[in-house]
């Protein structure tokens, strides 16, 4: 298994983040709203691959999302 680089997962993890969000019609602002210490620009740095998370991050977004960790990292690597 080869492991993508750190661009790449961050694009692909981004891309998946908000694919979750906006299956669950959750906007930006509500997203915000629901993890006060989030806000809009950092998730949106998230979902097009400009910023990579780290692991306390990915849990943040998997409570707000109500998914489990796994489903957010499932197949990235």
């Amino acid at each position: 298994m080869a492991i993508r680089s750190r661009q790449s997962f961050a694009k692909l993890f981004g891309k998946r983040v908000r694919e979750i969000r906006e299956s669950r019609k959750i906007s930006l602002k509500h997203f915000e709203a629901l993890e006060n210490s989030f806000s809009r620009n950092a998730l949106s740095d998230i979902e097009t691959g400009k910023k990579v998370p780290n692991l306390y991050t990915v849990y943040r977004i998997s409570i707000v999302l109500k998914v489990p960790i796994e489903k957010l990292l499932n197949g990235l690597t």
